[in-house]
């Protein structure tokens, strides 16, 4: 019960929401949600992998998304002084004694965060926007998310390099969700604030008082 009133809640308040706060809005509703049932996520995740792998996605992530981010992983690791080597898929981390090498499968190249997108796109593109500000959003979420994605392995690496394997497991499946929400959120932040424009150039958000006010400004003559 105390699950369906928040879901509800979270529900309501999102579609009372306008302009930037509501794909924001959305996201928090996610995340709330997820939270509550963060204990049957995992076999959500599961259900959404054997969907994946039904549709051959499997196949194709691994053999052309996976190594070129296992590269500019390489690259990133490059940058902050790590160093590492890749074959495909494998990333080796370190050098001697203390290397280590990382599997990057199909499953990790972060095809979960293009679905959030897609979800926040659904509700956050609505609205009289010009087609080239929608467009320009839609790029740069995807750019946004490639980074992230790369990011997120390199953080996972480098923890795994330091501290072992179960503080990388726990970032890996915990801390990728919050990066992903947060990023969202800020990106829609920013979205609204530059990138988005209303067709005719109007405000995006405009109150009913703003629209009463000027009416209310136009002089009259007295009969």
């Amino acid at each position: 019960m105390e699950a369906e009133a928040a879901v509800s809640s979270a529900y309501t308040a999102r579609a009372s929401l306008s302009g930037a706060a509501r794909p924001i809005g959305t996201l928090i509703a996610a995340a709330s949600i997820a939270l509550l049932i963060l204990p049957f996520f995992s076999t959500f995740g599961e259900l959404l992998t054997k969907a994946a792998m039904a549709a051959g996605f499997d196949a194709w992530l691994g053999q052309w998304i996976a190594p070129v981010e296992g590269r500019l992983v390489h690259g990133a690791l490059a940058l902050i002084g790590i160093q590492s080597a890749y074959d495909g898929s494998l990333l080796y981390v370190g050098t001697g004694a203390g290397s280590l090498a990382l599997y990057i499968s199909w499953n990790c190249v972060g095809w979960q965060t293009v679905l959030f997108l897609l979800v926040s796109m659904a509700t956050g593109l609505q609205g009289e926007y010009t087609l080239l500000s929608r467009l320009e959003t839609l790029a740069l979420g995807i750019l946004g998310i490639a980074i992230l994605n790369i990011l997120r392995i390199t953080v996972v690496a480098v923890v795994a390099y330091l501290f072992g394997q179960l503080p990388a497991v726990i970032v890996h499946d915990y801390g990728s969700i919050i990066a992903t929400v947060a990023f969202l959120m800020a990106f829609w932040a920013f979205a609204y604030n530059v990138v988005l424009e209303r067709i005719g150039g109007e405000p995006d958000d405009r109150s009913p008082e703003q629209g009463s006010n000027s009416v209310a400004t136009v002089g009259t003559v007295p009969s």
